[in-house]
């Protein structure tokens, strides 16, 4: 063998000699500084955990939202709900929750409520979910509620007081016959003109008046 061939074949074989073990190694064996480098197969196994690990975070926010009585925390379960979760099933019914809980927060104010009256007032099963659905800005909720004050037969002790506020916070909210009573009860108090303004308002969202025709002059 010539010279040149001699030295080529010694530089082949000292490259491959020299060459890094690493370098030949496949990259899914290659360490990084943080630890060995995921396979793709093991990205895809850990995905189906990730989502069932929000699916549970979301149900529990959910259940939260369900068990909270005060309208204004309503509305800010609501709205972080909304923000975590953007793609959840439940965000148009979060978005309708929060919606109706904030009108709720604003007429209880009105008729004289606060939001511990919705925390801490306990009743029997009927009682506790009228009000629940109260607390949500639900009108036919906040009229039973208001109903079960008068008999004292529900859980709760009777209470004009309570049973005239969540009237008037049940006909605020569109209940019919709640305005009806109310008309009623403002012409007992000899205040004619808010009488006529909720017998209007009962008539006009629907309610049919007994057959008996007031004289009064509204």
């Amino acid at each position: 063998m010539n010279m040149q061939g001699m030295l080529a074949g010694s530089a082949v074989f000292c490259g491959v000699v020299l060459m890094d073990p690493v370098a030949l190694a496949a990259p899914t064996e290659r360490a990084s500084a943080n630890g060995p480098v995921a396979t793709a197969s093991q990205s895809r196994a850990r995905q189906p955990s990730a989502a069932k690990s929000s699916k549970q975070g979301e149900a529990a926010r959910w259940q939260e939202i369900q068990s909270t009585r005060r309208p204004t925390r309503i509305v800010a379960l609501c709205k972080t709900f909304q923000h975590d979760f953007p793609d959840s099933a439940r965000r148009d019914e979060a978005k309708a929750l929060e919606a109706g809980a904030f009108r709720a927060a604003m007429l209880k104010r009105d008729v004289g409520l606060t939001g511990d009256f919705f925390e801490t007032t306990r009743g029997n099963d009927a009682f506790n979910a009228n009000l629940l659905a109260a607390a949500r800005g639900d009108a036919d909720g906040a009229y039973l509620a208001a109903r079960a004050f008068t008999d004292g037969k529900s859980g709760v002790p009777a209470n004009k007081q309570r049973h005239r506020q969540l009237l008037h916070f049940a006909a605020e909210l569109g209940h019919p016959g709640a305005s009806w009573e109310m008309a009623q009860l403002y012409n007992i108090d000899g205040r004619v003109a808010d009488a006529a303004h909720f017998e209007t308002r009962a008539i006009s969202l629907g309610y049919k008046p007994p057959p008996r025709l007031s004289n009064r002059d509204y």
